[in-house]
């Protein structure tokens, strides 16, 4: 770690073993701010911002989900599969 830095919060759940998984924080909703992040177990797992438990899991890719985005103004997420998916899909995630 660089000089003075410290890791404030962990968030787990997600299968990485193989891949460089990216996330991304969804705080467009100020009541439902998310760090979003792929796993190779083809998932997309929601973290709530504050509290660090799942919030939801997002399921319908058929390999590991390598890339994540939120929208800035909207709740809207897009995920990417790898190989034997190879799709971009686009999320409304449940409320709640």
């Amino acid at each position: 770690a660089a000089a003075g830095a410290r890791c404030t919060k962990t968030y787990s759940g997600h299968v990485n073993g193989r891949y460089c998984i990216f996330s991304a924080f969804s705080v467009s909703n100020p009541r439902r701010q998310c760090v979003v992040s792929g796993s190779e177990d083809g998932r997309v797992r929601l973290y709530d911002l504050q509290t660090r438990s799942v919030r939801q899991v997002l399921e319908g890719h058929g390999d590991a989900v390598l890339a994540v985005a939120a929208h800035d103004r909207r709740e809207i997420l897009a995920s990417g599969g790898m190989t034997a998916d190879r799709t971009v899909r686009f999320w409304a995630p449940a409320p709640g």
